[in-house]
């Protein structure tokens, strides 16, 4: 609920919060009618599980792996099953598996040994008994065997209630196993000879989980062939899994269906709309129905309404008004207490710096509803100040947690974990992923291959959290940046050995390590993509995302190069400077799953592939998908008018741009050599709320490099750091750039060597090193481990791919 869509320049990691004023008027009139009524969305879970299999309600369970013991799966005495079948047959299991899976002679064979064992034939027609046996293989490694215990048992003569079923898909969405619930909802059916509007609403949230949005609309004529009438939360779940899918539309035409039924706009409608309108942008419209709604709703809806408003501000940079609801709305706790964060506390961190603390726990009015903050709050907190860098400020979010006696959950462990990582701590990352396991086999093998001798004293207690996928995800990044597909391997073991699920957001930070770290070709990454995925319900746009940066930022540097060099030759006199070739690898079609024509060029059949497995289920684009395709028209269109096209159908999409779409639009002007036009797509970001930071200034300053102006490329550094914005390592280089592209050697070396302290201590060492080590150790990351790699040899390459299939093997095992 609280993830969105990523930070397409992460490159640019701005070193201080930015505050951001509210959208003007003009930007939310476009968006008037995204908000006529009102829009619900409930809380779905983000995880996935396996594509949700089409055809016949008939159950078909895979045969039993080799290997497998006929008893029930091993669980960890550390974490119990959440339900218990009480004593059972001996043999159950292997009469369940040949059932599902032997021939019809052997299915027959067993009808007849359960017919003529008293016993067992009791056990299972006896429903209550059935029914809890069922409720615990669902919550088993193999829940397929719930369906084909429910379906034995009904040829036998057992005769299930709906609300039988009811409480195996219960337990079947506890594990995430959504892919089963459609099945199991069509064997209700034909068991019970009807269906109720929950079992339906039940199949409706398995599609939104799966991603399978092509199916939502379809659900509501089953109600109609089934002579159901759909309640209010069927009209909720089709809301929210539409908002889900960027698909404004089609949310606002169920939401006029939902009224025409006869149920009306409620202040739950207006207030859970925030939980799912993240990934279209901020909408104070949404928020205000929101925020009137507070006083109509339980304490719980209210925080997750509260959590939900602050992400919008936090995720646009306006860290101001994201402060000043907190401070309007949020009850500090008991009025014994003092409040222990004030809004002018101010922080100092080990660099020195002060700054102000975002401040949870204001005291609240008496016309303010309270409003107590949870888990959930704090980890919008710590991983706000993980993407601004401003690890020194997250103490004091600890501290307030603390003070307030909120337990952590998983999600706050999982930010810290990205805290320490971040900030060069691994021995406190690592030693809080082995402090988090309930398993002392688990933090002696965690602490083993990481090389930590003891866990190190840590902030928060967290035992009997146990690891999570949540929790394994964030460390993921970290540990295959230190050990690579060895440490993959190592991750993928635990999940295996200790029954924990992969995800979506698993298979991300997999596909995002092989293209920032290993540089592997797009063809090779669309392949793994197409190998992990099955693993859940197939790929998302965000898996997508990541496949077509890859391919983009190939394309560039085929068509434009890559270096000062390349710039450099255009103003040599000497040197013979070839044009870009304004060739296209994708159309304009490519980028949308939705579009009505989807060709493909044949270089990238795979792309083809994962863009109609994304068509067929019904998937729109993103945000961050817009905010490529705009970067792509921008590179292979002069005019922007293609460009243009797209900005205007992502706004009537509903979708409010953010900076990265206007950084998109300064890229395409710079390209076509038109400053100007960037600098003024700059101003209009910032009369919309955005603040221009250091991503558009070094657009603006790259550009006059390529122009061959470097006083302009200075006039405009000096103007950004006269506004406050301290320079990055990429701002620091396209100036030094500019004054090499035209041969002023000596003036880009200078620039580097009296700018190089702004970023990061100079080496003395390379006080008399020329021009190219100078560059070369500037653009080099301080983790050496995270360095671009040179190209790889023969036998490194085959020593890569090898490694690869056994981090892939692994997967498949989990």
């Amino acid at each position: 609920m609280l993830r969105g869509v990523g930070r397409i320049h992460s490159q640019y990691n701005a070193n201080h919060a930015l505050r951001v004023p509210t959208l003007p008027p003009v930007l939310h009139g476009l968006h008037s009618s995204c908000t006529s009524s009102a829009l619900h969305a409930l809380a779905l879970s983000t995880n996935h599980t396996r594509q949700i299999p089409q055809g016949t309600p008939r159950v078909h369970v895979p045969p039993t792996c080799p290997g497998t013991s006929p008893l029930f799966p091993p669980i960890s005495s550390s974490r119990p099953p959440s339900v218990h079948p009480g004593h059972f047959p001996s043999g159950i299991l292997n009469i369940i598996d040949t059932f599902s899976s032997g021939t019809n002679q052997q299915v027959a064979t067993i009808i007849s040994e359960i017919n003529a064992s008293f016993k067992l034939r009791r056990y299972i027609r006896q429903r209550e008994s059935a029914r809890r046996l069922a409720q615990f293989l669902a919550s088993t490694s193999r829940p397929t065997r719930a369906l084909s215990l429910m379906t034995l048992a009904h040829a036998l003569g057992c005769r299930f209630k709906p609300n039988h079923f009811e409480s195996v898909l219960h337990q079947l969405s506890l594990k995430q196993r959504w892919s089963l619930i459609p099945p199991l909802v069509s064997l209700a059916r034909d068991q019970c000879g009807k269906t109720t509007a929950r079992l339906l609403n039940w199949k409706l949230r398995a599609f939104i989980e799966c991603h399978r949005f092509n199916r939502l609309d379809h659900v509501l004529e089953e109600f109609a062939r089934d002579n159901v009438l759909p309640t209010q939360r069927t009209f909720h779940l089709l809301v929210s899994g539409h908002l889900r899918n960027q698909d404004l539309d089609s949310a606002k035409r169920n939401l006029q269906s939902m009224e025409r039924a006869g149920f009306p706009v409620d202040p739950s409608t207006h207030a859970l709309i925030v939980t799912a309108y993240r990934s279209l942008g901020l909408d104070t419209q949404v928020h205000a129905r929101a925020f009137a709604a507070l006083r109509h709703v339980d304490a719980q809806t209210s925080t997750r309404i509260f959590n939900s408003i602050i992400q919008h501000f936090l995720d646009v940079g306006d860290e101001s008004t994201a402060v000043a609801h907190i401070n309007r709305m949020l009850s500090p706790g008991p009025s014994n207490k003092e409040a222990p964060c004030q809004p002018g506390d101010a922080t100092t961190g080990a660099d020195g710096v002060v700054s102000p603390l975002i401040d949870p726990f204001p005291r609240s009015s008496e016309n303010t509803p309270v409003i107590h903050a949870d888990a959930a709050t704090f980890t919008i907190l710590i991983n706000y100040l993980n993407n601004q860098r401003q690890f020194h400020r997250v103490h004091n979010v600890l501290n307030c947690m603390v003070e307030f006696d909120v337990k952590p959950d998983s999600g706050v462990v999982a930010a810290l974990i990205r805290t320490y990582c971040l900030s060069g701590r691994d021995d406190m990352a690592m030693g809080m992923l082995a402090a988090a396991s309930e398993s002392d086999a688990d933090s002696r093998s965690i602490l083993a291959f990481l090389r930590l001798k003891v866990i190190p004293q840590l902030p928060l207690d967290v035992n009997g959290i146990g690891l999570t996928t949540h929790i394994l995800n964030a460390a993921l990044p970290r540990i295959m940046e230190i050990h690579g597909l060895g440490g993959a391997r190592f991750i993928f073991r635990i999940m295996r050995s200790r029954g924990i699920q992969v995800n979506a957001a698993t298979i991300e930070v997999f596909l995002n390590y092989l293209d920032r770290l290993e540089h592997i070709e797009t063809s090779q990454m669309s392949q793994v993509l197409r190998t992990i995925s099955r693993k859940i319900h197939g790929p998302t746009i965000r898996h997508l995302n990541i496949v077509l940066r890859n391919a983009l930022r190939r394309e560039n540097h085929r068509i434009f190069g890559t270096g000062w060099d390349t710039t450099a030759a255009k103003f040599s006199p000497t040197r013979r400077h070839k044009p870009p070739e304004n060739s296209r690898v994708f159309k304009f079609e490519d980028f949308d799953p939705d579009g009505s024509h989807l060709d493909l060029m044949r270089n990238h059949p795979c792309i083809r592939s994962t863009i109609f497995a994304l068509a067929r289920k019904g998937v729109k684009s993103d945000r961050a998908t817009f905010a490529m395709w705009l970067k792509h028209e921008g590179t292979t269109d002069p005019t922007l008018g293609t460009a243009k096209s797209v900005f205007r159908h992502m706004v009537d999409r509903g979708m409010h741009p953010n900076r990265h779409h206007f950084i998109s639009l300064m890229d395409g002007f710079i390209r076509a050599g038109d400053t100007q036009a960037a600098e003024l797509v700059m101003r209009s970001a910032e009369a919309a709320g955005f603040k221009p930071d250091v991503v558009m200034w070094t657009v603006l300053i790259s550009g006059y490099g390529r122009k061959g102006e470097p006083a302009l490329a200075m006039k405009t550094f000096r103007m950004m750091v006269a506004a406050g914005i301290p320079p990055d390592v990429p701002a620091i280089d396209a100036l030094a750039h500019a004054y090499f592209a035209v041969g002023a050697y000596s003036a880009a070396k200078k620039i580097l060597i009296e700018l190089w302290p702004q970023v990061k201590p100079f080496p003395s060492e390379l006080k008399n090193a020329p021009l190219k080590q100078l560059a070369r150790a500037f653009r080099q990351p301080e983790d050496l481990r995270v360095a671009w790699k040179e190209p790889l040899s023969p036998q490194e390459r085959r020593s890569f791919h090898q490694k690869l299939r056994q981090a892939l093997q692994e997967w498949k095992q989990i």
